[in-house]
């Protein structure tokens, strides 16, 4: 299947159909994730997981529900139906409920609270099989084109849980549409963040302006991770992870894979970084060398440092991401090595 023909019909459909919240985007957003972290090979479909999808899109939104500027939580949907809770709620009470408990975040709340965590997961699966997994391949009005990504017949507004169990909370992607989503993610995610911004800005009817909203929508939540700071710093021996200088008096913590990509805040995929480096490197691929030496560090010494804070680790999916994320990069494409220096895919991994 052709990537780009796929990249293009997506873009088509979600530019031209009507969107009454962002619900969509972040679905379609958590899709690319997955197939970036399961990688398959070129022909071959993917089952994948409601309630996994269900995880990103809380990922997603989880930073986004916090009070933005004087307009308290941003509306991201145009309407609800009186006595129900939106899915964007939801998510809102469930991080006010964690940050209550000291889990500033969702990687944090999803290991501590586990039982919160699963049945907050549950619901939101349900809601993304009734709404945008049963739209989201559809144009509306009378012909509503044909299923092109995983067979969505079984789905619609109204389906239950004893439907979702029938089909183990599941759907299939078609063959070859699982690695044509992963290589056309990295341009078919910025085009997702920028409709993103679009739609919550006309969903609340406010002057936001773009480049602060688009920070706040998708940006990393930095005081969260800040407080791993220390530990890693002392783990790298007082040294940045990508230049070996000396840390300074500031000492930023970084997502080596791009949080922008996959948004994972493990400490697996943590760093501690001089400032001119994670000013430099901001949201582009580091070099092989720099993922290479990140999924070397002993595994007993991150669950060392992460268990102060009860941080998770999550070597399995960073591994997975890694994968992913350079099997989908072209041949020739830019990675960065340090401030102003740049390798050239090779197409080869090393770990």
């Amino acid at each position: 299947m052709d990537a780009l023909d796929l990249g293009a019909r997506l873009a088509q459909l979600l530019a031209t159909g009507r969107r009454v919240s962002t619900y969509k985007l972040a679905t379609l957003d958590a899709l690319l994730q997955h197939c970036l972290e399961h990688p398959v090979g070129e022909d071959d479909g993917l089952r994948v997981s409601i309630p996994e999808l269900a995880e990103r899109v809380v990922e997603a939104y989880w930073p986004q529900v916090r009070v933005y500027a004087d307009l308290g939580v941003l509306r991201q949907n145009e309407q609800s139906r009186p006595g129900t809770t939106t899915l964007l709620e939801r998510i809102a009470q469930a991080r006010r409920a964690a940050e209550g408990t000291r889990n500033a975040s969702v990687a944090q709340w999803r290991t501590n609270d586990p039982g919160t965590w699963a049945r907050t997961r549950r619901s939101v699966a349900h809601t993304l099989a009734q709404q945008p997994l049963f739209a989201l391949q559809k144009t509306g009005g009378r012909s509503p084109g044909t299923a092109f990504l995983y067979d969505d017949s079984w789905l619609h507004k109204k389906v239950s849980v004893v439907d979702l169990d029938a089909h183990d909370w599941s759907i299939d992607l078609f063959p070859g549409v699982p690695t044509a989503l992963a290589r056309v993610s990295p341009l078919l995610q910025p085009v997702l963040q920028q409709w993103w911004v679009d739609d919550v800005q006309r969903l609340n009817a406010a002057a936001l302006e773009a480049p602060d909203l688009h920070g706040f929508l998708f940006g990393a939540d930095r005081a969260a991770v800040a407080r791993l700071a220390p530990g890693l710093r002392e783990f790298q021996d007082g040294r940045c992870f990508y230049c070996a200088k000396p840390s300074g008096a500031s000492v930023h913590v970084d997502h080596v894979l791009p949080w922008s990509r996959v948004p994972l805040d493990g400490v697996r995929n943590l760093v501690a970084v001089d400032p001119r480096c994670n000013g430099d490197k901001l949201a582009t691929l580091p070099a092989v060398e720099h993922v290479r030496d990140l999924l070397a560090r002993p595994e007993a010494d991150l669950q060392a440092l992460a268990a102060p804070l009860r941080w998770p680790v999550d070597t399995a999916r960073v591994r997975s991401a890694a994968t992913g994320l350079y099997r989908a990069a072209a041949a020739g494409a830019p990675l960065w090595r340090g401030p102003g220096v740049y390798d050239l895919f090779d197409g080869r991994l090393v770990w």
